[in-house]
């Protein structure tokens, strides 16, 4: 299976998932798609692992309901961020991506790639959201739910003596004791910054950890990493930044990906190379570029959408 049959396949799969797709484009792609068995045959495989469609249906929603989901110029920008959020293709493998449910499409509020947005809440308390993020909102009058589906926010808590505020996340349930602090999971791995009094986090063995303000923690389901004093360029992605200092390369490469119109690899041979400086996030392709002058790596850049991080 070669580079252009991939690229090809992607670029098909693009258009399709956009919502932009004319009657013609469909009927010339079923055209493409069964004029070789091998594009039928990575078709199939695209289909099964994106699992867009069959994750809702499975669940016992309607077709139209999912429909009018997709119509949604925000969740297109979601889905299109699925069809290329593999984690590469090399000959003879197939197409790694992330699932999409109804309830990421859904939810209450949510962000793009390289897109970063506040929300001021009911009680006025505020929420920014990093890029690629989806969050529900659930007030009440006995609690202040935040429910992070994944990714990353800063929250400003409003005060309230009767309602306590909480973050719940796949892996962990945050409670507040100050105004500010930051919580980010992706992928089953998470971090905390206590920016402004303490926060409370409960893990999902059971564990329970007290992280004063100044610090920070990193966690999985397994349980929580050491405290450490928090670093400066914690939140510097809320001004469009990206600051690290004697960082590892993954570390960098997985602030990147959210900033990164398609797929983002990294060779595991670099992965641990260090990295320090202060990069706009705003302009991915250009901190790559910024990094291959500075470290022994070398970019490699097909079609726009495959991007690889390896060594020199």
């Amino acid at each position: 299976m070669n580079d252009e049959l991939i690229d090809s396949a992607t670029q098909w799969y693009v258009l399709l998932r956009s919502g932009q797709a004319t009657t013609q484009d469909w009927q010339r792609y079923h055209q493409w798609r069964a004029a070789d068995p091998r594009h039928d045959a990575l078709c199939r495989q695209l289909e099964t692992r994106l699992g867009v469609f069959q994750v809702p249906q499975a669940q016992g929603v309607s077709g139209k309901v999912v429909q009018q989901a997709l119509e949604a110029p925000s969740s297109r920008r979601q889905v299109l961020q699925i069809a290329l959020a593999g984690a590469g293709v090399a000959v003879g493998a197939v197409l790694l991506a992330k699932p999409m449910g109804l309830s990421e499409l859904t939810a209450d509020v949510r962000t793009g790639t390289g897109e970063r947005r506040t929300v001021t809440l009911d009680d006025g308390s505020e929420l920014l959201l990093n890029a690629q993020s989806a969050a529900d909102i659930q007030f009440d009058p006995q609690r202040r739910l935040v429910r992070l589906r994944e990714g990353e926010l800063l929250a400003k808590v409003a005060s309230d003596r009767l309602r306590p505020f909480l973050i719940q996340t796949d892996q962990a349930c945050l409670r507040a004791y100050g105004n500010r602090f930051l919580v980010r999971e992706r992928e089953g791995q998470g971090q905390v910054v206590a920016l402004n009094g303490a926060v409370e986090i409960d893990g999902q063995n059971g564990e329970r950890l007290q992280l004063a303000a100044g610090h920070e923690v990193h966690y999985d389901r397994t349980g929580f990493g050491p405290m450490q004093a928090s670093s400066s360029g914690a939140t510097a992605w809320v001004d469009g930044f990206l600051q690290v200092r004697d960082r590892p390369l993954a570390e960098v490469i997985d602030a990147l990906r959210p900033y990164h119109q398609g797929v983002l690899r990294l060779d595991p041979a670099v992965a641990e190379l260090r990295v320090s400086g202060l990069y706009r996030l705003d302009n991915p392709q250009q901190i790559l570029d910024t990094l291959a002058r500075t470290l022994p790596i070398h970019i490699t850049r097909r079609t726009g959408l495959w991007v690889t991080v390896s060594a020199a």
